[in-house]
């Protein structure tokens, strides 16, 4: 019997050549059609819009010469002696002058910041704007006019020196000397300030009235 080495190894070669295509086409196959891995996708956290701060409104008083800014759940109302005497059923002008001797300040205008509750008597803000034609410094209007009109009618320096001003501020870059009338009602800040011949008067109440004067301009 011939044995044919060469035919042999030819046939040899065809079938390793063909395991091997069969193997390149399997291994192919595997990667085609085999389930794609799905990726975790990066959770990103939803985008957060804040809302644009809505502006406090602004209330300015050229006559009077100020301007602020207050929240948007107060109401600012103007105000004067007649509306004051309407609630205190009196007159309290000419009270002052029947008990003094002299009348009080010329009022140029008030104004007065009211909360919810509507009630001047505890209003966070009230400012009474007088007529200083002399000039006078806050302590010589004080010794005059007192807190007129929130606070008046005491003479004696002894019952009267609880209620001097003991403390002092810078308001809009001018001056304020001031009291805290603990004994009253929401222990208002009781101040003044002198500028352009007109003696403003503050009463504030509490942490909303602290807050508005903050923001308390004058006017050039």
């Amino acid at each position: 019997m011939h044995f044919d080495y060469a035919q042999c190894k030819q046939k040899g070669s065809a079938v390793l050549l063909l395991l091997v295509g069969l193997l390149i086409i399997g291994i192919t196959g595997f990667f085609i059609f085999r389930p794609a891995k799905l990726l975790p996708q990066e959770s990103k956290a939803p985008v957060k819009t804040t809302a644009p701060l809505l502006q406090s409104p602004v209330y300015t008083n050229q006559s009077l010469g100020f301007e602020f800014k207050y929240s948007k759940e107060l109401t600012v109302k103007e105000d004067s002696e007649e509306e004051f005497n309407k609630r205190g059923n009196g007159d309290y002008r000419k009270n002052f002058k029947g008990y003094v001797g002299y009348e009080p300040g010329l009022l140029l205008g008030a104004v007065a910041v009211l909360d919810q509750n509507n009630t001047f008597d505890k209003s966070p803000l009230s400012v009474w704007v007088f007529e200083n034609p002399d000039n006078l410094s806050v302590d010589k209007w004080f010794d005059k006019y007192w807190y007129y009109p929130f606070v008046w009618g005491v003479f004696d320096y002894t019952s009267k020196g609880h209620i001097v001003m003991d403390q002092e501020a810078t308001i809009s870059g001018q001056l304020a000397k001031y009291k805290i009338v603990s004994y009253q009602p929401g222990s208002p800040k009781l101040m003044y300030i002198a500028k352009n011949q007109k003696m403003y008067l503050f009463r504030i109440i509490g942490e909303d009235g602290d807050k508005i004067l903050s923001t308390l301009k004058f006017l050039k």
